[in-house]
């Protein structure tokens, strides 16, 4: 197979919505009026912005000014030139949002109503010799959905009205199949997108193609858990899907496949003198991997990859299938009884347990075309940093461009992967849009199937959830002949999921399980209601809430905060940073709701603060509530999961990401890196009455090997004057979370020390990624301590601290130790500088290595905040 990259040299025009597809070659010919020289992928936003006739639309609120893009039809050309000829040519649109009417050389070559998945054609009929020109026409596809067709799913779409936001959510998204969250969230504006999303090509074949490839890891029962497994062997299932062009006569050929590794075959297999018949074939393999390298989530091993490669012989002619990165791993979702009442809802990689820790992922782009691969890559690589080994793409956003999992497979991420349904009901009552919806299941189940990353295959967002609830009780009839959507996922999915990749885990629903969705008992939850969406302003802001949870999966729950001030000066372009502007209430998260500066008054201080003050009091709420209740959830040994909302930004604002728009770290970042760490402590009490209770330490150790720790805990007084203290051992068993030791609080003041617990000075470091060095956050095993008390309500000392630095290679170490109890101390590095830690807290006599990235040569100050 070759191909014929059509990336570049795309030409783009606008002209009225009601210029259709008769209109096409009027168009063409037009001379003048057109954005020029442009790449793909390519939203109609990214041409007007360089021209400057619209301002960017996640700056300021500009915004509104461009909502009339969704009222013009989109024209994009693209001349290029033939020079070979080809029996089968066939032309792949990857992906067109959103409703493409096709033209090549002027004849007509159908319509596209999905941009989840390709528009494909045959084309040598329509090819010359020479220059050729492909057209295509484009809308934002609202024009298409009328209220008869809302009035078939009885108007049942979650906007953001509710909220004040009559500008975010149009109800028309739940007929398009498109990534909806361009009409606006809670969290991003209304930027209704009109673009080629992806890639354009002309596949070239002549005899024979292999039309996909799967392989599933069968056996690793003789597999070790370790990295590296010699002596041992892993046998894996292929199965390559042939397409014998030929369409009256049969013919013979030859099939390979192949796995390689560092430059070197690993295993293969070959079948000689296969018969092809007529169309598709499909053949199985059987290879043995011997001393397989495994592939595992971050934190837990490395990430070996191994080429795949794949060849017919027919004819004379040979054809490869694009070779692909594969992982060796098995990952399995245990859904066994746990007790009378609750059933697990756990990941094993390997045959491993797995706690899985991360967020929700959404487009990382208002206008998703112009995410680079670079961004992709460090967004994912920013989130092996923070301790993740998960990320959750949401239902209401797309299927990532193929960077993303190659990233997360590279870094060790999975993906909890929804298909592209969330907070809407559909019509999948209507034939059409089941069809749609099969071909787009389908395409996207065979692309990820061979993803070391993709852990399970999810339904939907929210939709089972929502609409059996009370909010649409009067209007929403479920029947077996019309289930709004459902049905997609409760027949369809099972359906596709069985005939493309049985070996991946599937979920009908996010949250989904028990007697209702939502429950605690089974399946995963989004813990929303219970505290950030209570209406009780005391349940949002308290952090020991969700000492409560008894779920046995958290997907989904979160806590907002502002972006650095650099961000903020960016996104005001130019205007005053006023916190009662216009500005800042559209930048500013639809279900915050005052819970920022509540939880400011309730943990830090009542007073009236500058923008700075706000910036830093209100992200060091925001990292106290999420790494407090990740901790809380990773504590409890029935908890399979904590996934919070969300990792990423798509324009912006104050809201619910540890990193923003722009790449820069919020504070909560290292928050939740710590809550995080491979190898963790964490204190919570026990019995029934807390103040006179037990205090109960489990240990975390999700790397390779057992570690042993000699253990300091148990009582010290904020300025170091009082230090009840008792010595333990205990060891961290590979892979598990376990209560080491339980003891009582005694009789001392809460508001003038802290209980803890903590490695022993002379205890060896964690391994980080199954190696014996120091964890890439250099700082050991963290000590865990026991919050009981808000910030505001202890009576601090002074901070006082030794502090001394040196340089490292082109890095700066900045070595603190503290001599009473420091509580938000942090380094005062740009946003922009990456440091292991930061804004934390050290007990009297604690040591820490701070280190910053290229910092050798320069200066930073250590701050820490005033409480009260």
């Amino acid at each position: 197979m070759s191909r014929i990259c059509l990336k570049q040299g795309w030409s783009l025009r606008e002209e009225p919505l009601n210029y259709g597809k008769d209109m096409a070659g009027w168009v063409s010919r037009q001379p003048i009026g057109w954005y020029e020289n442009l790449e793909l992928p390519l939203d109609v936003h990214m041409p007007l912005i360089e021209a400057g006739v619209i301002k960017d639309p996640v700056l300021a609120d500009y915004c509104f000014d461009s909502e009339w893009i969704e009222k013009r039809s989109w024209w994009f050309k693209n001349t290029f030139t033939v020079d070979m000829a080809c029996p089968v040519m066939e032309l792949v649109i990857e992906s067109l949002d959103i409703h493409g009417d096709v033209f090549l050389n002027g004849s007509y070559l159908g319509h596209q109503a999905s941009a989840h998945y390709p528009f494909r054609r045959e084309v040598s009929e329509y090819i010359v010799q020479g220059e050729n020109t492909l057209l295509v026409r484009l809308s934002s596809g609202l024009e298409y959905v009328s209220d008869n067709d809302l009035a078939e799913i009885d108007f049942a779409v979650c906007t953001e009205a509710a909220n004040g936001c009559d500008e975010r959510g149009d109800m028309r998204r739940a007929a398009l199949r498109k990534p909806t969250y361009v009409y606006g969230w809670d969290w991003c504006p209304r930027v209704g997108t009109v673009a080629i999303g992806k890639n354009v090509y002309i596949e070239c074949h002549r005899e024979a193609a292999i039309r996909s490839v799967s392989l599933e890891a069968v056996s690793l029962e003789a597999v070790s858990l370790e990295a590296v497994s010699l002596g041992s062997a892993a046998k894996l299932r292929g199965t390559l899907e042939v397409e014998l062009f030929d369409i009256i006569a049969s013919a013979d050929a030859d099939l390979e496949i192949s796995l390689s590794i560092n430059g070197a075959v690993a295993a293969s297999a070959h079948i000689s003198d296969a018969l092809l018949c007529s169309g598709i074939n499909y053949f199985e393999v059987e290879l043995t991997l011997e001393n397989p390298q495994l592939w595992w989530p971050n934190g837990m091993g490395e990430q070996p990859l191994y080429d795949v490669a794949s060849v017919v012989r027919c004819r004379g002619a040979e054809d490869a299938y694009p070779v692909f990165k594969y992982g060796v791993r098995r990952i399995t979702l245990d859904t066994s009884r746990a007790d009378e009442k609750n059933r697990n809802f756990a990941l094993l990689v390997n045959g491993a347990p797995m706690f899985c820790k991360g967020a929700d992922w959404i487009p990382a782009d208002s206008i998703y075309a112009r995410v680079s691969p670079e961004k992709y890559d460090a967004l994912i690589k920013e989130s092996m940093e923070a301790n993740f080994n998960m990320l959750r793409i949401w239902g209401g956003g797309l299927y990532e461009r193929d960077e993303y999992y190659d990233a997360c497979d590279k870094y060790g991420i999975l993906v909890w992967q929804d298909m592209m349904l969330g907070c809407t009901t559909v019509p999948d009552h209507r034939e059409d849009f089941y069809e749609l919806c099969r071909r787009e299941f389908d395409y996207q189940t065979k692309r990820l199937r061979n993803r070391a990353c993709i852990a399970l295959f999810c339904g939907n967002n929210e939709n089972h959830w929502i609409f059996s609830g009370p909010a649409f009780a009067d209007t929403v009839k479920f029947k077996q002949e019309k289930q709004y959507g459902l049905k997609l996922c409760n027949v369809l999915m099972p359906e596709i999921m069985r005939s493309n990749c049985p070996w991946i885990p599937y979920w009908n629903s996010s949250p989904y399980g028990g007697d209702a969705p939502n429950s605690a008992s089974v399946g995963d939850v989004h813990h929303w209601g219970e505290c950030m969406m209570n209406p009780d302003m005391e349940l949002r802001i308290e952090p020991k809430e969700y000492d409560k949870v008894q779920a046995r999966f958290v997907s989904e729950y979160g806590y907002p905060g502002p972006c650095p001030i650099e961000t903020i000066e960016t996104y005001f372009d130019g205007k005053p940073i006023d916190r009662g502007s216009n500005i800042w209430s559209l930048h500013n998260n639809t279900f915050e709701k005052l819970t920022v500066n509540a939880g400011i008054k309730k943990h830090y201080t009542d007073r009236e603060l500058l923008l700075d003050e706000y910036l830093l009091y209100a992200g060091l709420t925001q990292s106290l509530m999420l790494e407090y209740s990740l901790e809380s959830l990773r504590f409890k040994g029935f908890c399979g999961g904590g996934l919070f909302w969300m990792y990423n930004d798509c324009w912006g604002e104050v809201g619910w990401t540890i990193i923003d728009y722009y790449l820069r770290r919020k504070i909560s970042f290292y928050g939740v890196k710590r809550a995080f760490a491979p190898v963790k402590l964490i204190l919570r009490e026990t019995g029934a009455d807390a103040d006179a209770g037990g205090v109960a330490l489990v240990g975390c150790n999700d790397t390779v090997k057992d570690i042993d720790i000699d253990l300091e805990y148990g009582y010290k007084a904020f300025d170091g004057s009082v230090a009840d203290a008792k010595a333990a051992s205990a060891r961290l068993p590979a892979r598990q979370r376990k209560t080491l030791l339980v003891f009582n609080k005694g009789g001392h003041d809460p508001a003038k020390g802290i209980w803890y617990a903590a490695p022993a000075a002379h205890t060896a470091p964690a391994p980080a990624n199954n190696v014996d060095i120091l964890p890439a956050n250099n700082v050991g095993i963290l000590p865990a301590i026991l919050r009981v008390m808000d910030a505001k309500s202890l009576a601090l000392p002074p901070v006082k601290t030794c502090v001394a630095s040196a340089d490292c290679g082109g890095d700066l170490v900045v070595s603190i130790k503290a001599e009473t109890y420091c509580h938000g101390l942090y380094l005062d590095v740009p946003p922009d500088t990456h440091v292991n830690d930061n804004y934390f807290a050290l007990l009297p006599g604690e040591s820490r290595d701070i280190i910053v990235k290229g910092g050798a040569g320069k200066t930073f100050e250590l701050k820490s905040i005033n409480v009260g």
